[in-house]
């Protein structure tokens, strides 16, 4: 599969070291320096190319229209979110924007993005286990004594009462995001199919029940 990597920001960089050698992978990786891409191709397992990654042309040369997803980590929100509309446009089947305000989210979402993650809580491991089909793309991260953080969405609670939800044990959502903004659920926050819950869990153990509590098919 082609993956395409737009901006070789410290994500960026790290997505392409986890996607470089694959098999089966086929990468493709962006920037606008010169220094950068030199650097990129002696790395890397990739074709590397320099220019902007707003420019349709290069992003055609890249192999838009037939690849399999394009990550936008160019370090800029509204690059990131320009070059995820032009990869729609193109024809990429899946199109991850890395934003680092979420108050952009809406916006892509309204153009068709696939996913939209912040580099607060991504992981370049989770956007490559989504990519190549691994697993779904939560965002977790390990932070510290062990606790998980991810971002899920309601999936069957949609319409519940936040003060109705029977977490897990050891499970809490202290924010959830919507239309960009950030929000602390009361017992009487309904919950919208377009939310997003940032959960917090003790352990990896109790975040995967939640997973599977909230989306048993993905489990």
């Amino acid at each position: 599969m082609k993956i395409i990597v737009v901006g070789l920001s410290p994500l960026g960089r790290r997505l392409a070291d986890e996607l470089s050698g694959r098999k089966g992978v086929e990468l493709v990786l962006i920037d606008q320096d010169e220094a950068t891409c030199q650097g990129a191709a002696d790395r890397y397992d990739a074709l590397v190319l320099q220019g902007d990654g707003t420019d349709p042309e290069l992003l055609a040369k890249a192999g838009a229209a037939e690849a399999q997803a394009l990550v936008a980590a160019t370090g800029s929100d509204a690059l990131n979110t320009v070059v995820g509309l032009l990869a729609k446009q193109a024809g990429t089947k899946q199109v991850v924007v890395v934003l680092d305000d979420l108050a952009l989210r809406t916006a892509c979402q309204a153009v068709g993005v696939d996913r939209v993650v912040s580099p607060v809580w991504a992981a370049a491991s989770e956007i490559r286990a989504f990519l190549l089909g691994e697993g779904a793309l939560d965002f977790s991260v390990a932070v510290s004594g062990g606790a998980r953080v991810a971002e899920l969405s309601p999936g069957p609670w949609t319409g519940e009462k936040f003060g109705d939800l029977e977490l897990p044990k050891g499970v809490a959502v202290p924010v959830l995001l919507r239309q960009g903004k950030a929000l602390v659920p009361d017992p009487g926050t309904t919950l919208r199919a377009e939310d997003v819950l940032v959960v917090v869990a003790q352990d990896e153990a109790r975040l995967a029940a939640l997973r599977k509590l909230i989306h048993p098919e993905a489990s």
